[in-house]
């Protein structure tokens, strides 16, 4: 059975660096795996991902030292036992903002008694290799996030964050400043005020925060404030800003050579 180091580095306390992958192609994930990345986050919730692409990236992943994640569209059970059985690593729930939902994401992806997740031998258990194994052992590997992207999740993050078996959160700044009435402000002095008080009560419960950074300055800026988890380079926009630099670059009028 797969030991996740993911898992391991943030209990010691250390800093995970991570990406979002949205586009469903297992070069995507072989290319991000090998960069240097110690996660890859498959994203269901925005990204065009399926069930099939998810299995076929966490696949890729897994033959890199990336660790693979999935975020997926909502907590509905059967969509993250299916998300489970494909051998992703590790869950991020969007959009939390109760303890009670915190604790439904646990149950979703926890096999009974403390959870209802169903039995299945898919990729997860080796296709059955080592079925008996990941029955014990599979809560102790996984890793299980929530998204703190609301006020009424801000209003409630204490008693989220205290809910066994969250291990970590991220912060989705964008829809929070949406949330606060301040649509497209993320750096607004407000928002950034609420993401201080998410990571002094992560720091209380004992659970890695992560959130994204700009660029590397900022990512180890965000490190030394104590921020675990921080995701940068997403794929699609990564790509779109390379290339956008590289057309930009370009100047398509100039003169023939030995013209005036």
């Amino acid at each position: 059975m797969r030991k996740n180091a993911l898992k391991a580095l943030l209990k010691s306390g250390g800093a995970a660096v991570g990406s979002w992958i949205s586009v469903g192609h297992p070069v995507i994930g072989e290319v991000m795996g090998l960069a240097g990345f110690d996660w890859l986050l498959l994203d269901m919730e925005h990204g065009i991902l399926g069930l099939e692409a998810v299995q076929t990236l966490v696949q890729a992943i897994q033959l890199t030292p990336a660790t693979p994640l999935v975020r997926v569209p909502w907590n509905e059970p059967v969509i993250v036992k299916q998300v489970l059985e494909t051998g992703a690593m590790g869950l991020l729930f969007p959009q939390v903002n109760s303890a009670e939902e915190a604790m439904a994401a646990v149950r979703s992806a926890s096999f009974p008694p403390r959870g209802i997740r169903g039995i299945g031998s898919g990729r997860g258990t080796g296709y059955g290799a080592w079925f008996d194994e990941y029955l014990q052992r599979a809560g102790e590997e996984l890793l299980i996030g929530v998204q703190i992207e609301h006020v009424t999740a801000l209003q409630n993050v204490r008693d989220i964050l205290a809910v066994d078996g969250i291990d970590f959160v991220f912060i989705g700044a964008n829809d929070l400043s949406a949330s606060m009435g301040l649509l497209g402000q993320p750096k607004h002095p407000r928002v950034l005020e609420a993401i201080q008080q998410v990571l002094a009560a992560a720091r209380e419960c004992g659970v890695a925060v992560g959130l994204n950074a700009s660029d590397p300055d900022d990512a180890e800026l965000r490190i030394a404030e104590g921020f675990k988890f921080i995701e940068i380079g997403q794929n699609k926009k990564l790509l779109s800003k390379i290339r956008r630099e590289l057309c930009g670059r370009i100047r398509r009028n100039m003169p023939p050579e030995g013209g005036s």
